[in-house]
């Protein structure tokens, strides 16, 4: 069954605390999703895709890599970014490459 809510019935703030609940975030080439449920409720809610990066590009550039939890995520991601990086055709792989090695080096010389 699905149903539509309006989740700003009145104009005060509300908070849901989650951390206890099944949570689920996808976003792709044609939709982007939270899902938060329980043993029998769940709430989706679609959000728009290009908000969506732009908010995960502008929390990652907030990380800091000095904090362990933070580095530790920054290693994973990186991980994660070079294997799709190695997916990609040869001409982009190429132009990712060169950028990487050179960022690296110019990050080198000024410190």
């Amino acid at each position: 069954m699905t149903n539509s809510i309006n989740l700003f019935p009145v104009e005060e703030k509300q908070t849901l605390r989650a951390e206890k609940l099944k949570f689920q975030f996808s976003f792709s080439s044609y939709s982007s999703y939270m899902t938060i449920s329980d043993s029998s409720k769940e709430l989706t809610i679609y959000l728009d895709d290009k908000a969506v990066r732009d908010q995960i590009i502008f929390n990652v550039n907030n990380l800091n890599a000095s904090y362990s939890r933070d580095k530790s995520f920054l290693v994973q991601l990186f991980k994660s970014v070079v294997t799709k990086i190695n997916e990609a055709d040869k001409e982009d792989r190429a132009e990712l490459e060169a950028w990487l090695v050179d960022n690296f080096k110019s990050n080198e010389v000024n410190k």
